[in-house]
Protein backbone atom coordinates (compact mmCIF):
# COMPACT_ATOMS: atom_id res chain seq x y z
CA UNK A 1 0.00 0.00 0.00
CA UNK A 2 1.29 3.26 -0.98
CA UNK A 3 1.94 6.10 2.00
CA UNK A 4 -0.88 8.63 2.74
CA UNK A 5 0.27 11.87 1.78
CA UNK A 6 -1.24 14.80 4.22
CA UNK A 7 -3.38 17.25 3.20
CA UNK A 8 -4.69 16.39 -0.15
CA UNK A 9 -8.63 15.64 0.61
CA UNK A 10 -10.99 17.85 0.40
CA UNK A 11 -11.38 20.68 3.07
CA UNK A 12 -14.99 20.86 4.29
CA UNK A 13 -15.60 22.65 7.99
CA UNK A 14 -17.07 20.07 10.62
CA UNK A 15 -16.24 16.61 8.20
CA UNK A 16 -13.15 14.41 8.36
CA UNK A 17 -11.08 14.42 5.88
CA UNK A 18 -11.41 11.45 3.80
CA UNK A 19 -7.95 10.95 3.51
CA UNK A 20 -7.52 11.13 7.30
CA UNK A 21 -10.32 8.98 7.50
CA UNK A 22 -8.93 6.55 4.92
CA UNK A 23 -5.35 6.58 7.25
CA UNK A 24 -7.69 5.69 10.57
CA UNK A 25 -8.61 2.83 9.18
CA UNK A 26 -5.48 1.14 8.89
CA UNK A 27 -5.05 1.58 12.82
CA UNK A 28 -4.82 4.46 15.54
CA UNK A 29 -1.38 4.88 14.32
CA UNK A 30 -0.20 4.97 10.99
CA UNK A 31 2.46 5.62 8.66
CA UNK A 32 2.25 8.68 6.12
CA UNK A 33 3.74 11.13 4.14
CA UNK A 34 3.87 14.96 5.77
CA UNK A 35 3.40 17.91 3.74
CA UNK A 36 6.95 18.37 3.82
CA UNK A 37 7.89 15.12 2.02
CA UNK A 38 9.47 13.38 5.08
CA UNK A 39 7.78 10.36 6.88
CA UNK A 40 5.99 10.00 10.19
CA UNK A 41 3.31 7.96 12.29
CA UNK A 42 0.09 10.17 12.62
CA UNK A 43 -1.94 9.25 15.78
CA UNK A 44 -5.87 9.52 14.94
CA UNK A 45 -7.43 7.76 17.82
CA UNK A 46 -7.83 9.37 21.20
CA UNK A 47 -6.68 6.77 23.58
CA UNK A 48 -3.40 6.79 21.59
CA UNK A 49 -2.69 10.19 21.55
CA UNK A 50 -3.25 10.74 25.30
CA UNK A 51 -1.07 7.46 25.64
CA UNK A 52 1.64 9.14 23.88
CA UNK A 53 1.03 12.17 24.86
CA UNK A 54 1.45 10.95 28.65
CA UNK A 55 5.21 9.05 27.61
CA UNK A 56 8.23 10.64 28.40
CA UNK A 57 10.11 9.50 25.78
CA UNK A 58 7.92 11.28 23.33
CA UNK A 59 9.18 14.98 23.23
CA UNK A 60 10.39 17.93 21.37
CA UNK A 61 14.44 17.14 21.30
CA UNK A 62 16.05 15.62 18.28
CA UNK A 63 19.74 14.32 18.41
CA UNK A 64 20.09 15.78 15.34
CA UNK A 65 17.76 18.94 14.62
CA UNK A 66 18.62 20.40 11.47
CA UNK A 67 18.69 16.59 9.53
CA UNK A 68 14.88 15.73 10.94
CA UNK A 69 11.94 14.69 9.45
CA UNK A 70 9.79 17.48 9.09
CA UNK A 71 6.21 18.01 9.62
CA UNK A 72 5.66 21.18 7.50
CA UNK A 73 8.21 23.27 5.81
CA UNK A 74 8.12 26.93 8.50
CA UNK A 75 10.68 28.43 10.73
CA UNK A 76 7.97 28.29 13.40
CA UNK A 77 8.71 24.52 14.16
CA UNK A 78 12.15 25.17 14.26
CA UNK A 79 11.89 27.19 17.78
CA UNK A 80 10.25 24.28 19.51
CA UNK A 81 12.49 21.48 18.14
CA UNK A 82 16.09 21.42 20.17
CA UNK A 83 19.05 19.20 20.47
CA UNK A 84 19.09 19.18 24.51
CA UNK A 85 18.79 16.46 26.37
CA UNK A 86 14.98 15.17 27.05
CA UNK A 87 15.16 15.21 30.65
CA UNK A 88 16.34 18.52 30.53
CA UNK A 89 14.16 19.68 28.38
CA UNK A 90 11.13 18.13 30.29
CA UNK A 91 12.37 20.03 33.36
CA UNK A 92 12.62 23.31 31.21
CA UNK A 93 9.01 23.04 30.08
CA UNK A 94 7.76 22.36 33.64
CA UNK A 95 9.75 25.39 34.84
CA UNK A 96 8.23 27.82 32.16
CA UNK A 97 5.08 26.40 32.85
CA UNK A 98 5.18 26.99 36.14
CA UNK A 99 6.06 30.37 35.44
CA UNK A 100 3.07 31.15 32.96
CA UNK A 101 0.50 29.18 34.73
CA UNK A 102 -0.80 32.49 37.35
CA UNK A 103 -1.85 34.12 33.94
CA UNK A 104 -4.57 31.83 33.53
CA UNK A 105 -6.24 31.14 37.15
CA UNK A 106 -9.58 31.54 37.17
CA UNK A 107 -9.32 34.67 38.81
CA UNK A 108 -6.97 36.02 36.24
CA UNK A 109 -9.97 34.70 33.32
CA UNK A 110 -12.62 36.14 35.70
CA UNK A 111 -11.06 39.56 35.89
CA UNK A 112 -10.36 39.37 32.00
CA UNK A 113 -13.33 38.67 30.61
CA UNK A 114 -14.80 41.76 31.15
CA UNK A 115 -12.03 43.46 28.84
CA UNK A 116 -12.72 40.27 26.42
CA UNK A 117 -16.17 41.61 26.21
CA UNK A 118 -15.80 45.37 25.62
CA UNK A 119 -12.90 44.15 22.94
CA UNK A 120 -15.56 42.33 21.43
CA UNK A 121 -18.34 44.65 21.14
CA UNK A 122 -15.88 47.12 19.81
CA UNK A 123 -15.11 44.86 16.59
CA UNK A 124 -18.52 44.27 16.36
CA UNK A 125 -18.94 48.14 16.61
CA UNK A 126 -16.52 48.36 13.22
CA UNK A 127 -18.02 45.64 11.26
CA UNK A 128 -21.45 47.39 11.59
CA UNK A 129 -20.53 50.26 10.79
CA UNK A 130 -18.75 48.94 7.83
CA UNK A 131 -22.28 47.54 6.59
CA UNK A 132 -22.86 43.92 4.94
CA UNK A 133 -21.28 42.20 3.43
CA UNK A 134 -18.47 41.26 5.73
CA UNK A 135 -15.11 39.29 5.38
CA UNK A 136 -15.77 38.33 9.21
CA UNK A 137 -12.61 36.35 9.88
CA UNK A 138 -10.51 38.80 8.33
CA UNK A 139 -12.88 41.90 9.45
CA UNK A 140 -13.64 40.77 13.11
CA UNK A 141 -11.82 37.34 14.09
CA UNK A 142 -8.45 37.85 13.52
CA UNK A 143 -8.16 41.63 14.72
CA UNK A 144 -10.07 40.90 18.14
CA UNK A 145 -7.74 37.58 18.81
CA UNK A 146 -5.14 39.66 18.21
CA UNK A 147 -6.32 42.54 20.15
CA UNK A 148 -6.75 40.05 23.13
CA UNK A 149 -3.21 38.23 22.84
CA UNK A 150 -1.46 41.73 22.58
CA UNK A 151 -3.54 42.38 25.93
CA UNK A 152 -2.13 39.44 27.33
CA UNK A 153 1.37 39.54 26.25
CA UNK A 154 1.93 43.30 27.05
CA UNK A 155 2.41 44.11 23.41
CA UNK A 156 1.05 48.05 22.96
CA UNK A 157 1.10 47.32 18.73
CA UNK A 158 -1.47 44.68 17.85
CA UNK A 159 -1.85 45.70 14.39
CA UNK A 160 2.12 45.64 13.67
CA UNK A 161 2.59 42.17 15.71
CA UNK A 162 -0.21 40.45 13.82
CA UNK A 163 1.63 41.26 10.15
CA UNK A 164 4.96 39.68 12.28
CA UNK A 165 3.45 36.92 13.47
CA UNK A 166 1.46 35.90 10.40
CA UNK A 167 4.36 36.46 8.06
CA UNK A 168 6.46 34.19 10.50
CA UNK A 169 3.97 31.34 10.52
CA UNK A 170 3.53 31.00 7.15
CA UNK A 171 3.61 27.66 5.09
CA UNK A 172 6.29 26.80 2.30
CA UNK A 173 7.91 30.15 2.34
CA UNK A 174 10.57 29.69 4.56
CA UNK A 175 12.77 32.93 3.29
CA UNK A 176 9.99 35.07 3.40
CA UNK A 177 9.09 33.27 6.99
CA UNK A 178 12.65 33.52 8.03
CA UNK A 179 13.16 36.80 7.49
CA UNK A 180 9.56 37.44 9.39
CA UNK A 181 10.84 35.73 12.00
CA UNK A 182 13.78 37.68 12.52
CA UNK A 183 11.75 41.05 12.82
CA UNK A 184 9.46 39.49 15.22
CA UNK A 185 12.79 38.31 17.06
CA UNK A 186 14.23 41.99 17.04
CA UNK A 187 10.44 43.34 18.17
CA UNK A 188 10.09 41.18 21.19
CA UNK A 189 13.83 41.60 22.06
CA UNK A 190 12.82 45.52 22.08
CA UNK A 191 9.81 44.38 24.60
CA UNK A 192 11.55 42.60 26.82
CA UNK A 193 14.25 44.80 27.38
CA UNK A 194 10.99 47.68 27.90
CA UNK A 195 9.59 45.84 30.50
CA UNK A 196 12.73 45.05 32.60
CA UNK A 197 12.39 49.25 32.39
CA UNK A 198 8.83 49.47 33.29
CA UNK A 199 7.20 45.88 33.95
CA UNK A 200 3.19 45.51 34.29
CA UNK A 201 1.02 42.99 34.86
CA UNK A 202 1.61 40.92 31.77
CA UNK A 203 3.05 37.54 30.37
CA UNK A 204 6.04 39.52 29.15
CA UNK A 205 6.77 41.35 32.81
CA UNK A 206 6.15 37.81 34.15
CA UNK A 207 9.14 35.59 31.76
CA UNK A 208 11.36 38.91 32.33
CA UNK A 209 11.08 38.22 36.12
CA UNK A 210 12.36 34.92 35.94
CA UNK A 211 14.46 34.32 32.85
CA UNK A 212 18.09 36.95 32.63
CA UNK A 213 18.20 36.92 28.61
CA UNK A 214 15.65 39.19 26.57
CA UNK A 215 16.24 36.48 23.97
CA UNK A 216 15.41 33.69 25.29
CA UNK A 217 12.60 35.53 26.59
CA UNK A 218 11.94 36.88 23.21
CA UNK A 219 11.60 33.15 21.81
CA UNK A 220 9.48 31.74 24.48
CA UNK A 221 6.90 35.20 23.68
CA UNK A 222 7.47 33.73 20.27
CA UNK A 223 6.33 30.14 20.92
CA UNK A 224 3.42 31.33 22.88
CA UNK A 225 2.30 33.86 20.90
CA UNK A 226 2.53 31.16 17.50
CA UNK A 227 0.10 28.92 19.73
CA UNK A 228 -2.57 31.65 19.72
CA UNK A 229 -2.80 31.27 15.84
CA UNK A 230 -5.00 28.76 16.05
CA UNK A 231 -7.81 30.96 18.06
CA UNK A 232 -8.70 32.88 14.76
CA UNK A 233 -9.60 30.38 12.84
CA UNK A 234 -11.63 28.76 15.90
CA UNK A 235 -13.59 31.67 16.31
CA UNK A 236 -14.54 32.01 12.72
CA UNK A 237 -15.37 28.08 12.73
CA UNK A 238 -17.82 28.66 15.66
CA UNK A 239 -19.34 31.55 13.75
CA UNK A 240 -19.60 29.61 10.21
CA UNK A 241 -21.00 26.34 12.19
CA UNK A 242 -23.58 28.57 14.01
CA UNK A 243 -24.60 29.91 11.02
CA UNK A 244 -24.93 26.99 8.64
CA UNK A 245 -26.48 24.98 11.35
CA UNK A 246 -29.61 27.80 11.97
CA UNK A 247 -31.28 25.00 14.20
CA UNK A 248 -28.42 23.78 16.83
CA UNK A 249 -27.59 28.19 16.33
CA UNK A 250 -31.52 28.82 17.34
CA UNK A 251 -31.16 26.09 20.38
CA UNK A 252 -28.70 28.51 22.19
CA UNK A 253 -30.52 31.45 21.65
CA UNK A 254 -33.58 29.57 23.43
CA UNK A 255 -30.96 28.68 25.88
CA UNK A 256 -27.92 30.48 26.57
CA UNK A 257 -26.91 28.03 28.85
CA UNK A 258 -26.11 25.76 26.19
CA UNK A 259 -23.36 28.65 25.24
CA UNK A 260 -20.63 26.92 27.07
CA UNK A 261 -21.22 23.28 25.58
CA UNK A 262 -21.50 25.30 21.83
CA UNK A 263 -18.05 26.27 22.67
CA UNK A 264 -16.77 22.85 23.34
CA UNK A 265 -18.43 21.79 19.91
CA UNK A 266 -16.51 24.30 17.78
CA UNK A 267 -13.38 23.45 19.36
CA UNK A 268 -14.04 19.81 18.97
CA UNK A 269 -14.81 20.08 15.27
CA UNK A 270 -13.98 23.54 13.92
CA UNK A 271 -10.75 22.49 11.96
CA UNK A 272 -10.14 21.03 8.42
CA UNK A 273 -6.60 19.75 8.52
CA UNK A 274 -4.63 17.29 10.30
CA UNK A 275 -3.91 19.86 13.73
CA UNK A 276 -0.55 18.30 14.88
CA UNK A 277 2.80 19.52 16.92
CA UNK A 278 5.55 17.85 15.38
CA UNK A 279 7.36 15.54 18.04
CA UNK A 280 9.80 13.09 18.12
CA UNK A 281 10.60 9.76 19.94
CA UNK A 282 13.99 9.90 22.63
CA UNK A 283 13.62 5.80 22.38
CA UNK A 284 11.70 2.88 20.58
CA UNK A 285 8.38 3.51 21.91
CA UNK A 286 5.62 0.22 21.23
CA UNK A 287 2.06 1.12 20.46
CA UNK A 288 -1.01 0.40 18.95
CA UNK A 289 0.63 -2.73 17.37
CA UNK A 290 3.37 -0.73 15.89
CA UNK A 291 6.98 0.24 16.88
CA UNK A 292 7.96 3.25 16.96
CA UNK A 293 11.89 3.75 16.49
CA UNK A 294 13.94 6.10 18.21
CA UNK A 295 14.12 9.46 16.11
CA UNK A 296 10.88 9.18 13.98
CA UNK A 297 8.65 11.95 14.05
CA UNK A 298 5.25 11.29 15.30
CA UNK A 299 2.27 13.26 14.87
CA UNK A 300 -0.72 13.07 17.27
CA UNK A 301 -3.08 14.87 15.36
CA UNK A 302 -5.41 17.04 17.58
CA UNK A 303 -8.04 17.07 14.74
CA UNK A 304 -8.91 13.60 13.69
CA UNK A 305 -9.07 12.29 17.06
CA UNK A 306 -11.81 14.71 17.62
CA UNK A 307 -14.01 12.59 14.95
CA UNK A 308 -12.70 9.56 16.74
CA UNK A 309 -16.17 6.92 16.33
CA UNK A 310 -15.27 5.18 19.07
CA UNK A 311 -15.45 8.33 21.41
CA UNK A 312 -18.09 10.50 20.09
CA UNK A 313 -21.57 9.34 18.81
CA UNK A 314 -22.63 10.41 15.11
CA UNK A 315 -18.95 12.63 15.24
CA UNK A 316 -19.94 14.37 11.61
CA UNK A 317 -22.87 15.82 13.60
CA UNK A 318 -22.63 19.50 14.93
CA UNK A 319 -24.27 19.18 18.51
CA UNK A 320 -24.27 22.51 20.51
CA UNK A 321 -25.41 20.63 23.79
CA UNK A 322 -22.96 17.00 23.10
CA UNK A 323 -22.15 15.36 26.56
CA UNK A 324 -19.40 14.36 27.42
CA UNK A 325 -16.78 15.87 24.82
CA UNK A 326 -13.76 15.11 25.73
CA UNK A 327 -12.31 16.42 22.78
CA UNK A 328 -8.34 17.10 22.69
CA UNK A 329 -8.60 20.77 20.56
CA UNK A 330 -6.25 21.72 23.55
CA UNK A 331 -3.78 18.55 24.00
CA UNK A 332 -3.27 16.52 27.08
CA UNK A 333 -1.01 15.95 30.15
CA UNK A 334 1.83 18.23 30.42
CA UNK A 335 1.14 19.17 26.63
CA UNK A 336 -2.29 20.70 27.89
CA UNK A 337 -2.55 24.17 26.16
CA UNK A 338 -1.94 26.41 29.40
CA UNK A 339 -4.35 29.39 27.43
CA UNK A 340 -6.83 27.36 27.19
CA UNK A 341 -9.17 29.52 29.87
CA UNK A 342 -8.52 31.81 27.73
CA UNK A 343 -9.25 30.87 24.61
CA UNK A 344 -12.48 29.69 25.82
CA UNK A 345 -13.37 33.40 27.44
CA UNK A 346 -13.31 34.31 24.11
CA UNK A 347 -14.88 32.03 21.80
CA UNK A 348 -18.03 32.50 24.47
CA UNK A 349 -17.78 36.76 24.40
CA UNK A 350 -17.81 36.68 20.67
CA UNK A 351 -21.02 33.95 20.24
CA UNK A 352 -22.94 35.72 22.81
CA UNK A 353 -22.52 38.67 21.15
CA UNK A 354 -22.50 38.06 17.95
CA UNK A 355 -26.00 36.16 18.73
CA UNK A 356 -27.45 38.95 20.27
CA UNK A 357 -26.47 41.87 18.00
CA UNK A 358 -26.34 40.10 14.55
CA UNK A 359 -28.96 37.74 15.13
CA UNK A 360 -29.90 37.24 10.96
CA UNK A 361 -25.94 36.70 10.56
CA UNK A 362 -25.85 34.16 7.40
CA UNK A 363 -23.19 33.11 5.07
CA UNK A 364 -23.29 34.30 1.49
CA UNK A 365 -21.74 31.07 -0.14
CA UNK A 366 -22.74 27.61 0.60
CA UNK A 367 -21.19 26.26 3.82
CA UNK A 368 -19.18 23.80 2.11
CA UNK A 369 -17.82 26.36 -0.27
CA UNK A 370 -16.34 28.50 2.49
CA UNK A 371 -12.90 29.65 1.09
CA UNK A 372 -10.04 27.83 3.27
CA UNK A 373 -6.45 28.28 3.41
CA UNK A 374 -3.99 25.82 1.31
CA UNK A 375 -3.20 26.06 -2.70
CA UNK A 376 -3.80 29.24 -4.04
CA UNK A 377 -4.92 30.50 -0.59
CA UNK A 378 -1.50 29.62 0.66
CA UNK A 379 -1.18 28.52 3.94
CA UNK A 380 -0.75 29.37 7.62
CA UNK A 381 0.29 27.49 10.89
CA UNK A 382 -2.66 26.63 13.06
CA UNK A 383 -4.86 28.28 9.40
CA UNK A 384 -8.15 26.63 7.80
CA UNK A 385 -10.56 29.53 7.19
CA UNK A 386 -9.36 32.05 4.73
CA UNK A 387 -12.11 34.24 3.98
CA UNK A 388 -15.41 34.49 5.90
CA UNK A 389 -18.68 35.96 3.76
CA UNK A 390 -21.31 36.98 6.21
CA UNK A 391 -23.69 39.29 5.79
CA UNK A 392 -26.79 40.33 8.09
Amino acid sequence: METPVLKCGNLVLGELDPVLRAVRDTGPVARVRTPAGDDAWLVTRLAELRQLLLDPRLGKTHPDPAARPRYVRTPMFDLAVSGAEPAAARERHGDIRAALVPHFTGRKMRRLAGRVAVLVDEQIDEVLAAGPPADLHNDFSLPLSFRVLCDLVGVPDSGGFLALLLGAGEVDAEHTAAAALDELYAYLRRLAAGKRVSPGDDLASTLCEVIPDDDDVAGLLALASFSFLVTPSNLSAGIALLAGHPGERDRVRADPRLLDTAVEEVLRVGRVAESCVPRYAAEDIAVAGVVIRAGDLVLCDHYSTGFDDRVFPDPERFDVGRRPNPHPAFSYGLSHCIGAPLARVELRAAYAALLRRMPDLRLTVPFGEIPMLGGEQGDQVGGSIARLPMTW
